[in-house]
């Protein structure tokens, strides 16, 4: 899978950074983050794309011409659209602390905190089902072209809780890194945010690398199970 698109995941893994940094935009140098972000995220679906294609159709998909074609575009386009409410969403849960705090008036800690993780329950529980559920339809394009909203939910011949707790764990990693990238921002301080935000940009490509593995693995697997049941 690696070899699969070794440029489009030195572009990914390069600019990971700049898309989970939180910048304000006060500034027209804060442009280079949006026009970096654009990057990460083209970056992001080529890779995964081809590593779709290489799982589920063989090694043989690394040289096939499948780049540029409505498939492409069709992966980008869900890709893009995930990418977006996911980050939406994290921002939303970023700002929960405050908003759980003010709400209940500075309430003990035991309170605070059951609120609070409750609220990200409300948020990500069904966020988690419906991308470990229909995130199945990303190596159906890339492979087919088509979406297949409508059976892809069936289709899933695992039980999707491992894949959530990846997905987890990936909205967790990337939340981490994020806040330690904030100060970076607006400095050049070294130290211990700078280690830490490498070390959350590799755990994240590592992690990712593993979803998009489960994605095609459980998607190469359906299809040949419906076709053993032909």
């Amino acid at each position: 899978m690696l070899a699969a698109a070794p440029w489009s995941l030195a572009v990914f893994t390069l600019s990971l950074p700049f898309a989970l940094a939180d910048t304000p935009l006060y500034r027209l140098t804060d442009l280079v983050f949006v026009a970096l972000t654009l990057i990460n995220l083209i970056a992001f679906a080529r890779m995964t794309f081809s590593w779709h294609r290489v799982v589920v159709l063989g090694d043989g998909a690394r040289h096939a011409t499948a780049h540029g074609g409505t498939a492409e575009a069709k992966h980008l386009v869900l890709l893009g659209a995930i990418a977006i409410v996911v980050a939406a969403l994290g921002h939303a849960t970023g700002n929960l602390p405050f908003v759980v705090y003010v709400l209940l008036n500075g309430a003990n800690d035991t309170g605070f905190w059951g609120a609070l993780i409750a609220s990200a329950a409300v948020i990500w529980v069904p966020v988690l089902y419906a991308l470990a559920t229909y995130g199945l339809s990303l190596p159906r394009v890339a492979t087919t072209g088509e979406y297949g909203f409508r059976g892809i939910r069936a289709a899933m011949p695992y039980r999707r809780w491992p894949l959530r707790l990846v997905l987890l764990m990936l909205v967790v990693v990337a939340g981490f890194t994020a806040s330690a990238l904030y100060p970076l921002t607006y400095t050049f301080a070294m130290g211990a945010d700078l280690a830490y935000a490498a070390l959350g940009v590799v755990l994240c490509v590592l992690i990712t690398f593993a979803a998009t593995a489960m994605y095609a693995v459980a998607y190469r697997d359906s299809v040949d199970g419906m076709g053993d049941r032909a």
